[in-house]
């Protein structure tokens, strides 16, 4: 038998914001390194109390089950990641990248939060997101939820933010 040592070298991207998160994979480095250069994204995708992404935050069904709840550096990665392809929109997102851009313009607006919209036909109620927003950004949310459930607009048609009609 012969014993060799073996040096193995491999290239490692750290976050400057949060070093305990790291990756070997190019793809995901270009997250983290959006993220540094826009350390709001950071704040979404790790903020679990007081003022919070309902659409983007932990816990958002978004994201793949592991990843939902968990403070783990690779579940901070893989939303983080999530996030970001849906704010580039690279797969066709439609109301999931308008909801990012919007998500991260706004994160720390006052009064920003989240709430889920249901759409509501007089008996049964329809299409449902969780969507983030402010006071004054309401109405422009309310219009991006419509198109996306694109039903015929009638009287019948209600809008319903927490089960409670707003439009």
């Amino acid at each position: 038998m012969k014993e060799v040592v073996q040096t193995i070298e491999k290239r490692v991207f750290v976050s400057e914001v949060h070093p305990e998160i790291y990756t070997e994979l190019p793809r995901l480095s270009e997250a983290i390194a959006w993220a540094d250069a826009n350390p709001v994204a950071w704040e979404i995708v790790t903020k679990t109390r007081g003022k919070r992404s309902h659409r983007f935050g932990p816990s958002s069904y978004f994201y793949i089950g592991w990843a939902q709840k968990s403070m783990a550096p690779e579940a901070i990665l893989e939303r983080l990641n999530a996030f970001y392809q849906a704010y580039l929109g690279n797969r066709n997102y439609g109301i999931f990248q308008w909801s990012a851009k919007f998500t991260f313009e706004h994160f720390r607006d006052k009064g920003f939060t989240g709430g889920f919209f249901q759409v509501f036909d007089g008996k049964y109620y329809r299409e449902c997101m969780t969507l983030d927003y402010t006071p004054d950004t309401l109405p422009e949310v309310v219009e991006q939820f419509r198109k996306w459930a694109s039903l015929d607009w009638d009287n019948r048609n209600e809008i319903h933010l927490n089960k409670r009609r707003i439009a």
